[in-house]
């Protein structure tokens, strides 16, 4: 379903409201069916070390390990707002878009191997690439010629070109997972608040540990999908540039490119195992500023 509403705005602004949503239905995924049942595990594990059965004696299927089934009974919904303008007149050319949307699923991708596969709303939850708000805009501005001023100021100064990408958004949705005597899975929310807040958050305590507890043997976790928001993500890129006429038939054109202009860290890769001693850290980052310049001649 997809409905929009279009106008011209004034100064060559174009701008455009909607609602997008889809759903997906007979989606592929990939469980495991040869998953040793609860009570035999547990049974199992109970006894003395030299009497406990292999696990090939447990699985269901005797003698197999992992027996992977292509499965197309997975679902999936998306619900978004959407805005979008544009500015493709004048100095200044500009796109900008912002959505708010859910994502949710009991699978994410064709090959996604669920805990429980047979209970599938136990694996219903915020899908791996849902984004809950998004910001993206790109602009060229092109600075003036000075073609008052006398040679030399124009050729230095007058007709440079700026253009840019800013990209902001929210961040993933995690799960947190638990060990126990039989495996593990993902893990018991017990309550109290999820994310650490205050001046305590910080890159290497996201995740209120106190929140979460290892799952019993009997039973899969209660903690439910994705219910752990990951940082956000802001990057602006700019780039600057000119044509410098060098001879009717030689131009050459100079383009400095700064990817992560400001710096801005951006951390990723959410450590959501109760069982690390670095749970709730965030170990890893997007590249930080990096420029390069260029010069291009044309003949």
């Amino acid at each position: 379903i997809s409905i929009g509403v279009q106008r011209e705005l004034p100064k060559g602004i174009f701008a455009e409201f909607s609602y997008v949503s889809n759903l997906g239905r007979h989606l592929l995924r990939q469980p495991n069916i040869n998953q040793i049942p609860f009570d035999i595990n547990a049974a199992n594990q109970a006894l003395p070390s030299a009497q406990r059965a292999t696990n090939l004696a447990l699985y269901p299927y005797h003698g197999y390990n992992n027996i992977t089934q292509y499965r197309s009974d997975s679902t999936s919904n998306y619900h978004s707002m959407q805005a979008y303008v544009n500015k493709r007149k004048g100095n200044i050319f500009f796109t900008a878009g912002y959505t708010y949307s859910k994502a949710f699923g009991d699978s994410s991708a064709q090959g996604d191997n669920p805990e429980n596969y047979l209970d599938r709303h136990y694996n219903y939850g915020p899908l791996s690439f849902d984004r809950r708000q998004a910001f993206i805009a790109t602009y060229v501005w092109s600075l003036p010629r000075l073609t008052t001023r006398n040679t030399i100021v124009r050729a230095a100064l007058g007709a440079w070109q700026l253009n840019g990408v800013i990209r902001l958004q929210s961040g993933p949705y995690y799960s947190v997972t638990g060990n126990s005597s039989i495996g593990g899975r993902r893990a018991d929310f017990v309550g109290g608040d999820i994310q650490v807040t205050g001046a305590a958050l910080s890159i290497n305590n996201w995740i209120n540990r106190a929140a979460f507890a290892n799952p019993p043997d009997n039973r899969f976790g209660n903690s439910p999908v994705g219910n752990v928001v990951g940082p956000g993500l802001q990057t602006y890129n700019l780039s600057v540039s000119k044509n410098f006429a060098i001879r009717e038939k030689f131009t050459l054109r100079y383009q400095t490119d700064f990817f992560n202009a400001f710096n801005i860290a951006n951390f990723t890769g959410l450590n959501t195992n109760l069982a690390s001693a670095a749970f709730g850290t965030l170990p890893t980052a997007y590249p930080p500023r990096n420029i390069q310049m260029q010069l291009k001649l044309t003949f």
